[in-house]
């Protein structure tokens, strides 16, 4: 099944759901935290780039039938962060060609969030959810070497050390979760 549009997801603390036009602000305020872009980015993003990331998720899901959520509270509405998985046919994974078909798994959120285990519960909802409808036979995600809570996550998920790699200043270590987890 291929899904033009990201479908709502639940999870008892969490709404996962597709991008809006008036999410621009609550991705800017994410994307322009100096604690998120720290272990993303390394840097700001502008409004402008912003709105492009904001846009391209759509089309992700139009042509590839899976990419990422805005991550609400349930009982606030409060924005969260974005979670998915995607395929960002990134250079610096290009050599590994294990990898060429696997779609990645990302999530950021916001500061006031982290240590809750929102991150958890909600990649978790992706991962069940990518299990049931993507045909791949795996998924990998890329973390910062320092990003501890993010390794964390991502071996509470079922993520197991692959490879690290350079890319720029920073070593990222490649994880793998293979579809049986």
């Amino acid at each position: 099944m291929k899904f033009n549009a990201a479908p709502t997801l639940h999870t008892n603390r969490l709404t996962l759901r597709p991008h809006k036009e008036n999410d621009l602000a609550d991705c800017v305020a994410l994307w322009n935290d100096p604690i998120v872009t720290q272990h993303t980015s390394g840097a700001a993003i502008s409004k402008q780039d912003v709105w492009t990331r904001l846009l391209r998720h759509p089309g992700h899901w139009a042509l590839l039938g899976f990419g990422y959520w805005v991550v609400v509270e349930r009982l606030s509405g409060k924005f969260v962060g974005e979670v998915g998985i995607a395929d960002f046919k990134r250079s610096v994974v290009a050599s590994l060609s294990e990898l060429e078909s696997v779609p990645e798994a990302g999530w950021v959120l916001m500061p006031w969030a982290h240590g809750r285990g929102y991150a958890t519960e909600a990649v978790r909802a992706v991962l069940e959810w990518r299990g049931e409808y993507l045909p791949s036979n795996g998924t990998f995600c890329l973390v910062t070497s320092e990003n501890s809570a993010s390794l964390r996550v991502a071996e509470k998920v079922g993520f197991q050390p692959h490879t690290t790699i350079q890319d720029k200043d920073k070593e990222l270590r490649v994880l793998l979760r293979r579809r049986t987890q």
